[in-house]
């Protein structure tokens, strides 16, 4: 199968496994309804490309690049993702309602900054030193993840659940709550946080 994934490819059903395409440089290429298992994409380079209700299962992406390519109703489950600039994705013309989930994944030192990711399904996942400045977790299912060193500024987190999530630093005043499930511990560390002695 690895042939198929090469500039231009226009892929349809298909499962790829144990496909190593570290540090490949793929331009224009289209993926529907593919599941990835045990690939390593890390360093790998997508440009103007699409992904439409994919699976990735356990594959390393960490540092993989996104430039301008479109991505909707994708599943990561137990994956490597650290580093990643979400950034650079076209986010403006989204291919499908739904967005992004992660579920026993890596992301680490990855970037969502002002980005529109309502819905967004981390649920035990490491998301150590990721940026959510300016972003919109609106509805977002965060549970049971680690937040440590990941920052949280003028983030909207209206009906965002937190439940059993932990290491969360944020100011209470500078983001947007609403109807946001936090646990009990995790509240006192932020209001602790915002300077606030709780007895």
């Amino acid at each position: 199968m690895a042939e198929e994934i090469k500039d231009k490819a226009d892929v349809f059903g298909e499962v790829f496994k144990d496909i190593d395409l570290s540090g490949a440089k793929i331009s224009n290429a289209e993926f529907d309804d593919c599941t990835f298992i045990s690939c390593n994409f890390s360093g790998a380079f997508f440009h103007s490309s699409i992904f439409r209700e994919c699976r990735f299962e356990n594959c390393n992406l960490s540092l993989m690049k996104l430039t301008d390519t479109k991505i909707g109703d994708i599943d990561f489950i137990s994956s490597k993702l650290s580093g990643i600039d979400w950034t650079m994705c076209n986010w403006e013309s989204l291919l499908s309602s739904e967005g992004l989930r992660f579920d026993s994944c890596v992301l680490d030192g990855c970037n969502f900054f002002g980005l529109n990711i309502e819905g967004l399904i981390l649920k035990e996942c490491s998301v150590k030193d990721v940026d959510f400045q300016n972003a919109s977790l609106k509805g977002a299912d965060l549970r049971q993840s680690d937040f440590e060193n990941s920052i949280f500024e003028n983030t909207h987190l209206e009906s965002a659940d937190f439940t059993e999530a932990k290491n969360i630093s944020m100011k209470i005043t500078t983001n947007h709550f609403g109807n946001t499930k936090i646990g009990h511990f995790e509240a006192l560390g932020l209001l602790e946080f915002e300077g606030i002695v709780v007895k």
